[in-house]
């Protein structure tokens, strides 16, 4: 494990004695240095997933050791993730990786934006999935779906281009509910996202195209929205301040964390590498980079 609060190579000061500054040439690139890791020092550990604990169907080196030992501890933990599936849905998918992690412990963007959906435009809602079987699952039975241009919508929730619920005819749908007054929900903001295919059209990518096309601002419910992780830590019990996220993206799970006062881990596993690190201003960065979980 490594601590990243040494400056970075633009800093050209060396520190000698009480106080003394030398000027010097250019200290090299960002350095770390090992540190441990005491999770009993905080009141929730917040794990991301993709990238993080694993990577498309195979989970990554030292995760199962680390959601067994929060388990094994009775530590309050949530895997979280900008997925468009239902916690049920991933506690199956990472039950086919070996690991068995129950809903109640995974918050998906999907669950973020249940709770948005039902809090602004409640009770009963009229709702428009053009997202996925994981929304249908967790609206059902709290809503009155809407499934024609001429019916009355509340809301439209938005996932990627190519969920099941995002057909072209659903989507011309979709654009005619917007433009009679509905309201854009977007799962979350992601602009792209890898699959076995390559690079795929994100919800972010998707709901801005939808929202330039009906003139609506969408609203994005999961990472690194504030109300994402705020929800999450009020479901918990706990205070941001009090919780340490542990994430591979730089602008998802760290700024994300570090936006409501959480202590951040990255890990080197996933999206972001070690000279993003480096770019960063000293208060953007990660409290600790990791290079995988087995050091925590």
């Amino acid at each position: 494990m490594w601590d990243a609060g040494y400056p970075g190579k633009a800093s050209r000061r060396q520190w000698r004695g009480a106080g003394a500054v030398v000027w010097t040439t250019p200290l090299p690139a960002l350095h770390f240095r090992p540190v441990p890791m005491d999770f009993s020092q905080f009141d929730a550990v917040l794990l991301d997933l993709d990238g993080t604990v694993y990577h498309e169907d195979h989970v990554l080196e030292g995760a199962a050791e680390l959601v067994a030992r929060l388990q094994r501890e009775s530590r309050p933990f949530a895997c979280l993730s900008n997925s468009t599936n239902s916690p049920r849905q991933i506690s199956q998918r990472l039950g086919r990786m070996g690991m068995n992690v129950s809903p109640e412990h995974i918050y998906p963007a999907t669950e973020a934006a249940t709770t948005y959906v039902l809090e602004q435009y409640g009770p009963r809602p009229r709702v428009f999935n053009l997202a996925t079987t994981g929304m249908q699952e967790l609206l059902e039975g709290h809503v009155e779906w809407v499934e024609r241009v001429e019916q009355r919508c509340d809301a439209v929730v938005a996932g990627c281009p190519s969920n099941v619920y995002a057909t072209e005819e659903r989507q011309r749908t979709a654009l005619v509910l917007l433009r009679n007054g509905a309201g854009l929900v977007g799962i979350c903001a992601d602009r792209v996202f890898p699959s076995p295919r390559g690079l795929e059209f994100g919800c972010g990518a998707f709901c801005e195209l939808l929202g330039y096309a009906a003139n609506v601002e969408p609203v994005y419910c999961g990472k690194p929205e504030e109300k994402f992780f705020l929800e999450l830590c009020r479901k918990l019990g706990v205070e941001p301040g009090r919780c340490v996220l542990i994430g591979d993206n730089l602008e998802s799970d760290v700024a994300g964390g570090k936006r409501v006062g959480m202590k951040t881990v990255l890990t080197l596993t996933g999206v972001a590498r070690r000279e993003d690190v480096e770019k960063l201003p000293e208060a953007k960065r990660p409290d600790v980079v990791v290079g995988d979980l087995r050091e925590l």
